[in-house]
């Protein structure tokens, strides 16, 4: 297991002042991925939701009728507004990579639009692994690159600028090939995409000027390939890029 005591806490604190951003984002308190991750869960009695966020997996969860759903993230200001936003969470802050809880614990753990913030993703699939009891139900969702390097390379870049914290975005290929080294089961695989109003991503992040024009100016300069993939959509000028198609995976996994 790596130490990055210093990334993590620059996490947490780039989070700390995006709770809003969070909460109020129609691209994460909504969705038909969304559902899907609480519907995998539909057994569920006892949940994890790690890095919680706003807490809008959570809130689901309960709402579907799990009877104890803790929402654990690794910023105390979004537990606060996990717990205070959704009736009936309990609210840890806890590092991903190293869950304050016994083996066996949940019989469901979800992680949504997270992952590629974490600096070891194979200490966090340990620990998953760890925490879920035999028969239990791991429902993940990230977003995803191209298989190509260097348009991979090329996103990264991109979202790195965007949100500090950020470590990497990986393609569903790697997701595989990592849960393929452990004693977890891949039931499902879904690769879909969601759609990014460019402006309104940037908002969520309370992005600075400086930084958004460089953000801009990379997204024009992308390769065709990226634009191609993402489905850039411009606005009327024909110039100034308005939305794009970023891909995301899904996975049902089971113990």
């Amino acid at each position: 297991m790596t130490n990055n005591t210093g990334r993590k806490r620059d996490v947490a604190e780039s989070f700390s002042g995006a709770t809003d951003g969070y909460l109020e984002g129609n691209v994460l308190k909504q969705g038909a991925d969304l559902e899907q991750l609480v519907d995998w869960c539909s057994d569920a009695t006892c949940a994890l939701d790690v890095a919680t966020g706003a807490g809008h997996v959570a809130g689901s969860l309960a709402d579907q009728g799990v009877s104890r759903v803790v929402a654990s993230d690794l910023s105390p200001a979004m537990v606060q507004t996990a717990t205070t936003e959704y009736c009936g969470l309990e609210g840890v802050v806890v590092d991903a990579e190293r869950l304050p809880f016994p083996a066996d614990q949940f019989n469901a753990v979800t992680c949504r639009f997270a992952a590629h913030h974490f600096p070891d993703p194979e200490a966090f699939l340990a620990e998953i692994e760890r925490v879920l009891e035999p028969g239990g139900v791991f429902a993940f969702e990230d977003l995803c690159v191209p298989a190509d390097p260097e348009l991979a390379a090329y996103v990264n870049r991109i979202e790195r600028l965007r949100d500090s914290g950020h470590v990497e975005t990986y393609s569903q290929a790697q997701w595989l090939d990592w849960l393929d080294a452990t004693e977890l089961t891949v039931e499902t695989v879904h690769e879909t995409s969601r759609e990014l109003e460019v402006d309104a991503w940037l908002d969520r992040m309370a992005v600075p000027e400086g930084d958004r024009q460089r953000i801009r100016s990379f997204l024009s300069d992308a390769p065709a390939g990226l634009e191609t993939e993402f489905e850039f959509q411009y606005e009327a000028d024909g110039e100034r890029l308005a939305s794009y198609q970023t891909g995301v995976v899904l996975l049902h996994v089971t113990a």
